[in-house]
Order: structure tokens, then sequence, then C-alpha cells
């Protein structure tokens, strides 16, 4: 949403904006027009930093070089360091009749309250999945990935079509299906241990992944959707929900882990360890 109401204030097209087909909404898309600025986290960065905000204050310093509305989207705004995020607050309060910036982002309480009291905040609701669903269907994708993806897509139609799109993503979840999913039982650890064993540098994503599939099925349990559990391994599909909280609990500790620099090693298998001890239980 926040793209397409950026490409809008950009488009030079007539009648409903954006068209989509001017040179300047091809030129947005390609992300090439000189009046669209996109502050991001450097090349394998995962924050936004303050040199890319001063970067972008630069540029808004000069005249526009169209002529026209000047955008700057922000997408996850929350990435961006409290430095940056202070960086900015002038610009916010001081910005040109022509100049527009949209920030989205997923953790309010992550942005600094001076610059949430810069902003008009709008609220976007999540989708039911079946919405998501339907919608995914209508654009091609077999039935079977569409009902995944709106699962642990959390609500969000781009999202769904970025994990779509990303290879990786797939590779990482076939990796959490046959290692933190697989174990029922003690003697199992060691051949999950094996399958992460060289998956640090993907740590975060499998955790990410991980969260995903837990959440979506105690979801599911809370709701008592009975075909909840059709897509996961047979074991998952009579996991009782104070179970499916524990290992969640487990994935949030093991990211404060990772954050605190514990070795991907101990906190994978400290984690392998919780979930072997909720299955044993629950299959007693």
């Amino acid at each position: 949403m926040a793209r397409l109401l950026a490409q809008g204030l950009i488009c030079s097209g007539e009648g409903d904006k954006p068209c989509g087909v001017c040179r300047d909404c091809k030129r947005f898309m390609s992300r090439t027009h000189p009046d669209a600025l996109f502050p991001a986290p450097a090349p394998k960065e995962k924050t936004i930093k303050i040199d890319a905000l001063r970067e972008m204050i630069d540029t808004l310093s000069r005249h526009s070089l169209e002529g026209g509305n000047r955008v700057v989207l922000i997408e996850n705004a929350e990435r961006m360091t409290p430095q940056a995020q202070n960086c900015l607050l002038k610009t916010l309060e001081e910005t040109a009749d022509d100049t527009y910036f949209l920030l989205t982002c997923d953790i309010e309480s992550a942005l600094l309250p001076t610059i949430r009291s810069r902003c008009r905040c709008v609220r976007v609701q999540p989708w039911n999945e079946s919405r998501i669903e339907q919608a995914l269907l209508k654009r091609g994708i077999p039935g079977d990935r569409a009902k995944a993806l709106s699962l642990y897509c959390e609500g969000s139609l781009g999202r769904a079509l970025q994990m779509q799109e990303d290879a990786s993503y797939w590779q990482a979840r076939e990796t959490v299906r046959k290692s933190f999913l697989s174990v029922q039982e003690t003697a199992q650890l060691p051949s999950a241990m094996q399958a992460l064993k060289d998956q640090k540098d993907s740590g975060d994503k499998l955790l990410d992944i991980l969260e995903q599939e837990i959440r979506a099925l105690l979801h599911a349990r809370v709701l008592g959707r009975e075909d909840a559990g059709d897509d996961f391994p047979p074991l998952w599909q009579s996991a009782p929900p104070q179970a499916l909280r524990v290992i969640l609990e487990a994935v949030f500790t093991a990211r404060r882990q990772k954050n605190a620099n514990v070795g991907w090693a101990a906190l994978s298998e400290g984690l392998l360890q919780t979930i072997s001890e909720e299955t044993i239980k629950w299959q007693a």
C-alpha cells in the first residue's frame, strides 16, 4: 500500500494514479526515479544506519530533479538505529510542501516517540487466511502453496508474495521441517543437530520460520480448527496449545541468545532439547 501511494505521488499520467505505464511510474517501479528515495540497510546489514539518512537529507537539500513531488519511502522503519531516527527528526519537522515521507513499521514501539509524534499513524489490519489464499489463487499460485503461504504470512499479502518468490525461504523451511519439527524423541537429537550443523548463517531465518510455523499452529489450535495441522508433520497435528506455547517461548529465548552472541550449536541444541521434551509429553 505504501509503495502504491508513493508511486501515485510520483505518477505523471492521466486519470487514476498510479497509472503504472507513464515514464515516472516505470522509473519508480525500477527504483531509478531521482525524486523517489528509499533509505534501507546497507548490503549485509540488518539496520538502517545514520549514513543512509544523511545521504537522503543531503539529496533533499537540493532542488527536485524532475520538478514534481519528491517521495521518501522507508520500509520497515523500525530498522533505523536510534541515531538514524534522531537524524531524521528535523527533516520531518521542516518538510517542504512537495516532499512526502512514508514510513512502514511492524513494531510501532520500536520507533522513538519523537518520530511517532511527527507522523500520521495509519494502522493496517491483517487480512484473514481465507482472503489471502483466494488472492494468491487468483494470481495463479497452486492451491497447496497458497494455503501454506496464507498460514505463514501473518496476514500480509505482500509478505506472502515475497515468500513465494524467495527460493531460500522454501529451502530454509525444508531445513526446519527436517530438524526442529522432526524430533519425536531424544534419540533423534543427533540427526537433527547434524541437519543444523552448517546453518549458522541462516540461523535468523530458521528461527523466524520456526516461529511462524508454531504461531500458525497455535493460532489454529486456539480457534479449534481441525484442518489446521494438515500441512504439518503428523506428530504436530496433535500438539496441545500449552506445549506449543512452551516451544514458542523457547524460540524467543534462542533468538535472545543469538543476539547475545551465544554459539549457534549451543542454542540450537537447547531449542531441540526443549522440543523433544514437549513432544515426548504429548505422545505419552
